[in-house]
């Protein structure tokens, strides 16, 4: 058992068990209320870090194996996964009682450090990476800068994050120059509106991007012939583009006063057009899109692995449809839209219920299970050395929930009616359940 719990692949396992689970009881914990579709309130975030922090943790661990960065970092991962996993659970506990509300913020401050840490010591080891790989870093420099600089944009995402939760917490008072500094952007609540907005729009977009050049590097794209190989890697520059400019927008809107404007306007008062920062995440999206050109042609081949392998990038394919296919439609029309508020162009619109529709569901589908979705079927294409007949029957169950999902944001956009999208959420729970039942019977089977 010692033996089986310091393995790569068991430490893989059990963080997918762990997500699938706390995904699994999340209608029943107290305030949290995105099955039902619902906006993120204060307790659904803090949930919301609950799942995505240790999914982060998850991506970072496997790139370090997928890269082959060494024992060293493994063993770092490998013992840091099951402790941080009982800070997350720790913090989820004393998040409720008013009395261990001290003792939830130096956790979850705990946690939220040793995650920059990581992330940091991370970062040192994929820049020395060319030092060590010369020539196949001049095949992979695509997927290689794509990953570093998600990693970073990830990173600086996630220390806005821990400034963000401090000053929330206490204030900058006790930090003179910096209170200063933040009193001339706005204020303390201006500050902190922009420090959340640039956090939780610059993750994500990272996060995703970082995880198709991981899955590129995971299927070894570097074995295709020159003409495709460098066709994935101009392709990956696109997305570098996008992760790069969308970053710098992120850090001048939160520290300053820059405020990111809308291209491409029209209607009343320029009302209908497309944010900028909108413009950049989506060309990380575009990135990948393109790449699926290259990719592709190895994915076919793949007799063991093709239906996980497909499953990947269908997570892509799915978000795409969602946050630009009728994401973008909808912010060149928001003078029907109006932004979520009833009324009249400039101020609202009449299809207001309908933008408040496509909040709701691209916030649970697109911004969070696609992410979600794509670590772990990563996770999962890794843990799978052939697939079978169980394996293949739990992939076209992700397939039906992920088809459903799509096509039932569509719906609760159009319609008003969430049910569908529902439905499509409950057959990827079924699918990640099958998923551990699977990976369980087969762990402590051979260790047994």
């Amino acid at each position: 058992m010692k033996e089986l719990i310091k393995s790569v692949k068991f430490n893989i396992y059990l963080l997918i068990a762990y997500l699938t689970v706390m995904l699994l009881i999340s209608p029943l914990i107290p305030g949290v209320v995105w099955f039902n579709l619902g906006d993120f309130t204060l307790t659904t975030v803090n949930y919301y870090h609950v799942l995505m922090i240790p999914l982060a943790f998850l991506l970072m661990f496997m790139v370090s194996v997928i890269m082959d960065l060494g024992e060293k970092l493994k063993r770092i991962f490998i013992y840091s996964n099951i402790p941080l996993l009982i800070v997350n659970i720790l913090g989820l506990i004393l998040y409720y009682p008013s009395s261990t509300q001290v003792a939830d913020y130096v956790l979850q401050g705990l946690r939220d450090v040793w995650m920059i840490l990581l992330a940091i010591i991370l970062l040192i080891f994929i820049i020395i990476y060319p030092i060590k790989n010369a020539e196949k870093f001049k095949k992979i420099w695509g997927a290689y800068f794509l990953l570093l600089f998600t990693i970073a944009s990830a990173t600086i995402a996630g220390f806005m994050g821990m400034i963000y939760e401090y000053g929330n917490l206490y204030g900058f008072s006790s930090i003179p120059f910096f209170n200063s500094m933040v009193n001339s952007w706005g204020g303390l609540q201006t500050f902190l509106g922009n420090l959340l907005t640039s956090h939780s729009h610059e993750m994500l977009p990272a996060v995703m991007g970082g995880i198709v050049a991981l899955f590129a590097l995971y299927i070894k794209y570097e074995n295709l012939d020159n003409l495709k190989r460098n066709f994935v890697n101009v392709s990956f520059l696109i997305s570098l583009i996008g992760t790069v400019s969308m970053t710098v927008l992120y850090i001048i809107s939160s520290f300053g006063t820059y405020s990111i404007p809308t291209i491409f306007t029209s209607g009343p008062s320029g009302m209908n057009g497309l944010a900028l920062d909108d413009s950049q995440t989506g060309l990380i999206g575009i990135g990948a899109m393109l790449a699926l050109f290259g990719i592709w042609y190895i994915i076919i081949k793949d007799n063991k692995k093709r239906l996980y392998n497909l499953l990947e990038i269908s997570t892509w394919i799915f978000a795409v449809f969602v946050l630009i296919g009728f994401g973008y439609g909808i912010e060149f029309n928001e003078s029907f839209f109006g932004f979520g508020n009833n009324g009249t162009a400039p101020s609202g619109g009449p299809g207001y219920l309908f933008d408040q529709a496509y909040m709701n569901a691209h916030l649970v589908y697109a911004f969070f299970l696609m992410p979600f979705l794509a670590g772990i079927i990563l996770a999962i294409s890794f843990l799978i050395e052939n697939e079978n007949k169980m394996s293949k029957w739990n992939a076209y169950i992700y397939f039906a929930g992920l088809i459903f999902g799509a096509d039932g944001a569509l719906m609760y956009v159009l319609t008003l009616q969430p049910y569908v999208e529902e439905f499509g959420m409950i057959l990827i729970i079924l699918a990640l359940i099958f998923s551990v039942i699977m990976f369980t019977l087969k762990f402590f089977k051979n260790d047994s």
